[in-house]
Protein backbone atom coordinates (compact mmCIF):
# COMPACT_ATOMS: atom_id res chain seq x y z
CA UNK A 1 0.00 0.00 0.00
CA UNK A 2 2.80 2.41 0.94
CA UNK A 3 4.67 1.51 -2.26
CA UNK A 4 1.58 2.30 -4.35
CA UNK A 5 1.12 5.58 -2.51
CA UNK A 6 4.74 6.59 -3.12
CA UNK A 7 4.49 5.57 -6.77
CA UNK A 8 1.32 7.59 -7.29
CA UNK A 9 2.90 10.64 -5.61
CA UNK A 10 6.00 10.29 -7.79
CA UNK A 11 3.88 10.09 -10.95
CA UNK A 12 1.83 13.06 -9.79
CA UNK A 13 4.91 15.22 -9.16
CA UNK A 14 6.46 14.11 -12.46
CA UNK A 15 3.30 15.03 -14.34
CA UNK A 16 3.03 18.41 -12.60
CA UNK A 17 6.71 19.13 -13.29
CA UNK A 18 6.32 18.25 -16.96
CA UNK A 19 3.16 20.35 -17.24
CA UNK A 20 4.89 23.31 -15.57
CA UNK A 21 7.81 23.09 -17.97
CA UNK A 22 5.48 22.94 -20.97
CA UNK A 23 3.59 26.03 -19.78
CA UNK A 24 6.69 28.00 -18.73
CA UNK A 25 8.80 27.27 -21.80
CA UNK A 26 6.95 29.62 -24.24
CA UNK A 27 7.17 32.42 -21.65
CA UNK A 28 10.90 31.78 -21.20
CA UNK A 29 11.45 31.75 -24.96
CA UNK A 30 9.59 35.04 -25.41
CA UNK A 31 11.47 36.62 -22.48
CA UNK A 32 14.97 35.70 -23.66
CA UNK A 33 14.09 36.58 -27.26
CA UNK A 34 12.87 40.01 -26.17
CA UNK A 35 16.41 40.78 -24.96
CA UNK A 36 18.20 39.73 -28.14
CA UNK A 37 18.90 41.11 -31.56
CA UNK A 38 16.89 39.72 -34.47
CA UNK A 39 19.88 37.64 -35.59
CA UNK A 40 20.44 36.07 -32.16
CA UNK A 41 16.77 35.13 -31.94
CA UNK A 42 17.45 32.58 -34.72
CA UNK A 43 21.11 31.74 -34.11
CA UNK A 44 20.81 31.28 -30.33
CA UNK A 45 17.09 30.76 -29.72
CA UNK A 46 17.26 29.22 -26.23
CA UNK A 47 20.38 30.77 -24.71
CA UNK A 48 20.37 33.71 -22.34
CA UNK A 49 21.16 36.84 -24.41
CA UNK A 50 24.70 38.13 -24.55
CA UNK A 51 24.68 41.09 -24.51
CA UNK A 52 21.29 41.89 -23.01
CA UNK A 53 19.41 44.34 -25.26
CA UNK A 54 17.09 46.24 -22.90
CA UNK A 55 16.54 48.81 -25.62
CA UNK A 56 14.07 46.44 -27.32
CA UNK A 57 11.42 47.47 -24.80
CA UNK A 58 11.60 51.26 -25.32
CA UNK A 59 11.64 50.63 -29.05
CA UNK A 60 8.54 48.44 -28.87
CA UNK A 61 6.74 51.11 -26.85
CA UNK A 62 7.80 53.96 -29.14
CA UNK A 63 7.65 52.40 -32.58
CA UNK A 64 4.88 49.83 -32.12
CA UNK A 65 2.62 52.28 -30.23
CA UNK A 66 2.44 49.59 -27.57
CA UNK A 67 2.54 52.11 -24.72
CA UNK A 68 -0.68 53.84 -25.81
CA UNK A 69 -2.37 50.53 -26.61
CA UNK A 70 -1.33 49.15 -23.23
CA UNK A 71 -2.85 52.07 -21.32
CA UNK A 72 -6.03 51.90 -23.40
CA UNK A 73 -6.38 48.19 -22.66
CA UNK A 74 -5.79 48.72 -18.94
CA UNK A 75 -8.50 51.38 -18.79
CA UNK A 76 -11.07 49.38 -20.79
CA UNK A 77 -10.34 46.10 -19.02
CA UNK A 78 -10.41 47.47 -15.48
CA UNK A 79 -13.68 49.37 -15.99
CA UNK A 80 -15.23 46.36 -17.71
CA UNK A 81 -14.09 44.02 -14.94
CA UNK A 82 -15.44 46.23 -12.13
CA UNK A 83 -18.82 46.89 -13.76
CA UNK A 84 -19.22 43.24 -14.78
CA UNK A 85 -18.45 42.11 -11.23
CA UNK A 86 -20.93 44.57 -9.70
CA UNK A 87 -23.84 43.89 -12.07
CA UNK A 88 -23.16 40.14 -12.19
CA UNK A 89 -23.05 39.88 -8.39
CA UNK A 90 -26.30 41.81 -8.10
CA UNK A 91 -27.95 39.46 -10.58
CA UNK A 92 -26.46 36.43 -8.83
CA UNK A 93 -27.71 37.68 -5.47
CA UNK A 94 -31.27 38.06 -6.74
CA UNK A 95 -31.27 34.68 -8.47
CA UNK A 96 -29.74 32.79 -5.53
CA UNK A 97 -31.09 34.57 -2.45
CA UNK A 98 -34.37 36.15 -3.57
CA UNK A 99 -36.17 33.47 -5.59
CA UNK A 100 -39.15 34.61 -7.60
CA UNK A 101 -41.44 33.09 -10.19
CA UNK A 102 -39.34 32.42 -13.26
CA UNK A 103 -35.98 32.87 -11.51
CA UNK A 104 -34.75 29.45 -12.71
CA UNK A 105 -35.75 30.36 -16.25
CA UNK A 106 -33.72 33.58 -16.14
CA UNK A 107 -30.76 31.73 -14.66
CA UNK A 108 -30.85 29.31 -17.59
CA UNK A 109 -31.05 32.27 -20.00
CA UNK A 110 -27.94 33.79 -18.43
CA UNK A 111 -26.00 30.53 -18.50
CA UNK A 112 -27.07 29.83 -22.08
CA UNK A 113 -25.29 33.03 -23.05
CA UNK A 114 -21.96 31.26 -22.53
CA UNK A 115 -22.71 29.14 -25.60
CA UNK A 116 -23.06 32.13 -27.95
CA UNK A 117 -19.76 32.86 -29.74
CA UNK A 118 -18.85 36.46 -30.47
CA UNK A 119 -18.33 35.68 -34.15
CA UNK A 120 -22.00 34.74 -34.54
CA UNK A 121 -23.24 38.21 -33.56
CA UNK A 122 -20.63 40.41 -35.21
CA UNK A 123 -22.71 41.03 -38.37
CA UNK A 124 -25.94 41.99 -36.51
CA UNK A 125 -23.90 44.18 -34.15
CA UNK A 126 -22.16 45.88 -37.08
CA UNK A 127 -25.54 46.54 -38.70
CA UNK A 128 -26.99 48.03 -35.50
CA UNK A 129 -23.92 50.14 -34.78
CA UNK A 130 -23.99 51.43 -38.33
CA UNK A 131 -27.67 52.37 -38.06
CA UNK A 132 -27.18 54.32 -34.83
CA UNK A 133 -23.82 55.66 -36.08
CA UNK A 134 -21.87 54.59 -33.02
CA UNK A 135 -18.19 53.86 -33.58
CA UNK A 136 -14.83 54.65 -32.00
CA UNK A 137 -16.48 54.70 -28.58
CA UNK A 138 -15.03 53.18 -25.42
CA UNK A 139 -18.48 53.12 -23.83
CA UNK A 140 -19.82 51.04 -26.70
CA UNK A 141 -16.81 48.71 -26.59
CA UNK A 142 -17.04 48.23 -22.82
CA UNK A 143 -20.79 47.63 -23.09
CA UNK A 144 -20.15 44.76 -25.49
CA UNK A 145 -17.50 43.30 -23.20
CA UNK A 146 -19.81 43.55 -20.18
CA UNK A 147 -22.67 41.89 -22.05
CA UNK A 148 -20.50 38.91 -22.96
CA UNK A 149 -19.05 38.76 -19.44
CA UNK A 150 -22.45 38.51 -17.78
CA UNK A 151 -23.16 34.78 -18.37
CA UNK A 152 -19.91 33.58 -16.77
CA UNK A 153 -20.14 36.14 -13.94
CA UNK A 154 -23.74 35.26 -13.07
CA UNK A 155 -22.98 31.54 -13.27
CA UNK A 156 -20.03 31.76 -10.83
CA UNK A 157 -21.51 34.27 -8.39
CA UNK A 158 -24.91 32.57 -8.22
CA UNK A 159 -23.40 29.22 -7.31
CA UNK A 160 -21.05 30.83 -4.80
CA UNK A 161 -23.77 32.89 -3.11
CA UNK A 162 -25.91 29.79 -2.57
CA UNK A 163 -23.35 28.62 -0.03
CA UNK A 164 -23.56 31.72 2.20
CA UNK A 165 -25.74 30.96 5.28
CA UNK A 166 -29.09 32.71 5.09
CA UNK A 167 -28.98 33.25 8.86
CA UNK A 168 -26.54 36.11 8.29
CA UNK A 169 -29.08 37.96 6.17
CA UNK A 170 -31.91 37.24 8.57
CA UNK A 171 -29.90 38.54 11.52
CA UNK A 172 -28.96 41.71 9.65
CA UNK A 173 -32.54 42.34 8.55
CA UNK A 174 -33.82 41.82 12.10
CA UNK A 175 -31.29 44.43 13.27
CA UNK A 176 -32.83 46.93 10.86
CA UNK A 177 -30.44 46.60 7.93
CA UNK A 178 -31.66 47.52 4.47
CA UNK A 179 -31.14 45.24 1.47
CA UNK A 180 -28.69 47.74 -0.04
CA UNK A 181 -26.58 47.92 3.13
CA UNK A 182 -26.78 44.13 3.49
CA UNK A 183 -25.58 43.58 -0.07
CA UNK A 184 -22.63 45.98 -0.04
CA UNK A 185 -21.45 45.48 3.56
CA UNK A 186 -22.08 41.75 4.09
CA UNK A 187 -22.75 39.87 0.84
CA UNK A 188 -19.99 41.40 -1.29
CA UNK A 189 -17.20 40.94 1.32
CA UNK A 190 -18.23 37.31 1.80
CA UNK A 191 -18.36 36.77 -1.97
CA UNK A 192 -14.84 38.06 -2.74
CA UNK A 193 -13.47 34.61 -3.76
CA UNK A 194 -16.30 34.05 -6.24
CA UNK A 195 -16.16 37.61 -7.54
CA UNK A 196 -12.38 37.34 -7.97
CA UNK A 197 -12.71 34.12 -9.92
CA UNK A 198 -15.25 35.65 -12.30
CA UNK A 199 -13.18 38.84 -12.59
CA UNK A 200 -10.08 36.91 -13.66
CA UNK A 201 -12.00 35.26 -16.49
CA UNK A 202 -13.49 38.63 -17.45
CA UNK A 203 -10.06 40.27 -17.35
CA UNK A 204 -8.56 37.66 -19.68
CA UNK A 205 -11.50 37.79 -22.08
CA UNK A 206 -11.48 41.58 -22.30
CA UNK A 207 -7.69 41.90 -22.46
CA UNK A 208 -7.29 39.36 -25.26
CA UNK A 209 -10.34 40.39 -27.27
CA UNK A 210 -9.35 41.20 -30.84
CA UNK A 211 -12.63 40.95 -32.74
CA UNK A 212 -14.62 43.85 -31.28
CA UNK A 213 -11.78 46.45 -31.32
CA UNK A 214 -10.84 45.37 -34.83
CA UNK A 215 -14.39 45.93 -36.14
CA UNK A 216 -15.62 48.86 -34.06
CA UNK A 217 -12.48 50.94 -33.36
CA UNK A 218 -10.57 52.62 -36.18
CA UNK A 219 -8.74 55.50 -34.48
CA UNK A 220 -5.09 54.69 -33.86
CA UNK A 221 -5.11 56.59 -30.57
CA UNK A 222 -7.90 54.31 -29.27
CA UNK A 223 -6.41 50.96 -30.25
CA UNK A 224 -5.98 48.22 -27.64
CA UNK A 225 -3.04 45.91 -27.04
CA UNK A 226 -4.37 43.11 -29.28
CA UNK A 227 -4.60 45.49 -32.25
CA UNK A 228 -1.25 47.02 -31.40
CA UNK A 229 0.45 43.63 -31.56
CA UNK A 230 -1.19 42.87 -34.88
CA UNK A 231 -0.05 46.13 -36.45
CA UNK A 232 3.43 45.67 -34.98
CA UNK A 233 3.82 42.34 -36.71
CA UNK A 234 2.61 43.78 -39.99
CA UNK A 235 4.85 46.85 -39.97
CA UNK A 236 8.09 45.63 -38.36
CA UNK A 237 8.25 41.93 -39.10
CA UNK A 238 12.08 42.01 -39.26
CA UNK A 239 12.46 43.36 -35.71
CA UNK A 240 11.90 40.11 -33.85
CA UNK A 241 13.48 41.36 -30.64
CA UNK A 242 11.04 44.28 -30.57
CA UNK A 243 8.13 41.98 -31.37
CA UNK A 244 9.01 39.69 -28.48
CA UNK A 245 9.35 42.69 -26.17
CA UNK A 246 5.86 43.81 -27.17
CA UNK A 247 4.54 40.31 -26.47
CA UNK A 248 6.11 40.27 -22.99
CA UNK A 249 4.52 43.65 -22.24
CA UNK A 250 1.12 42.36 -23.37
CA UNK A 251 1.17 39.14 -21.31
CA UNK A 252 2.54 40.71 -18.13
CA UNK A 253 -0.80 42.05 -16.69
CA UNK A 254 -2.71 38.72 -16.99
CA UNK A 255 0.20 36.82 -15.42
CA UNK A 256 0.54 39.27 -12.54
CA UNK A 257 -3.23 39.35 -12.00
CA UNK A 258 -3.36 35.58 -11.65
CA UNK A 259 -0.22 35.35 -9.48
CA UNK A 260 -1.54 37.87 -6.94
CA UNK A 261 -5.12 36.54 -6.98
CA UNK A 262 -4.34 32.84 -7.31
CA UNK A 263 -5.54 31.83 -3.85
CA UNK A 264 -8.85 33.67 -4.21
CA UNK A 265 -9.39 32.17 -7.67
CA UNK A 266 -8.78 28.63 -6.43
CA UNK A 267 -10.99 29.20 -3.39
CA UNK A 268 -13.79 30.54 -5.57
CA UNK A 269 -13.53 27.69 -8.08
CA UNK A 270 -13.60 25.00 -5.39
CA UNK A 271 -16.41 26.66 -3.45
CA UNK A 272 -18.51 27.15 -6.58
CA UNK A 273 -17.99 23.54 -7.63
CA UNK A 274 -19.00 22.18 -4.23
CA UNK A 275 -21.88 24.54 -3.46
CA UNK A 276 -23.34 24.71 -6.98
Amino acid sequence: MQLETRTSKTLKYAFLTLFTLLVAFPVYFALVSSLKSSIDVFLKPFRWPQPVMWENYPRAIAIGNIGVCFLNSIYITVVTMVVSALIGTMAGYVLSRLPFKGSKFWYVIFVAGMMIPMQSVIIPLSFVMGKVQVHDSYIMLMSLYIAFNMPMTVFITTNFLKGIPKELEEAALIDGSTRTYLFFRIIIPLSIPGITTASIFNFLGSWNNLLFPLVFVSKKSMQVIAIGLQSFFAQRISDYGGVMAAIIISILPPILAYVFLQEKVEEGMVAGAVKG
